[in-house]
């Protein structure tokens, strides 16, 4: 895992962590061929807190689309999604194609320390996003956690140790 250096906001201690080395992407949203595809991604908290954003880096944006991020317990023995916690909502659009979007998570959202979470990101409207994994060149780049991809035609997905997305969240403690 990396954790990113924490910083000072607001007189408050905020940690970060995730791997933000980009590489190749995975589509998701509504394909023309009638597939919704989606994404995620499983992590582990370093610290105690309310976790306040996640980070994703759209590499392509196709059309424009209403992308929703939902935030998942996870349990790493059954290797299951749990009770979901929240969801954050933003509009994507061609201008956004290549920066970092922040997923704004509710207020108050408090997460455990060495916890095991999951999000998954969802597309409608039409558009799609390449969302950046992280390069296929490092082997198990976030070994804290797995991407996982799943689509309408196979809604339990698969997990992909060796590779997982390119993000970054962000805890006040």
């Amino acid at each position: 895992m990396q954790v990113f250096q924490p910083f000072q906001k607001s007189n408050a201690s905020v940690v970060t962590f995730g791997f933000k080395e980009i590489g190749p992407y995975y589509w998701v949203g509504p394909c023309r061929n009638g597939i919704d595809y989606y994404c995620g991604q499983t992590f582990t908290t370093p610290a105690d807190g309310q976790l306040k954003r996640i980070k994703v880096f759209p590499s392509i944006v196709y059309g424009e689309a209403d992308a929703t991020l939902a935030l998942y317990e996870f349990d790493n023995q059954t290797h299951t999604w749990q009770q979901k916690t929240a969801e954050a909502r933003i509009h994507v659009s061609k201008p956004m194609e290549g920066n970092w979007i922040n997923f704004e998570l509710p207020a108050g959202l408090r997460v455990g320390k060495n916890k095991s979470y999951g999000f998954k990101i969802s597309c409608n409207k039409g558009g799609m996003l390449a969302i950046a994994e992280c390069p296929w060149s490092l082997t198990n780049p976030y070994p804290d956690g797995e991407e996982w991809i799943g689509s309408s035609q196979s809604v339990e997905g698969n997990f992909h140790k060796d590779f997982d997305l390119a993000f970054e969240a962000e805890i006040e403690a």
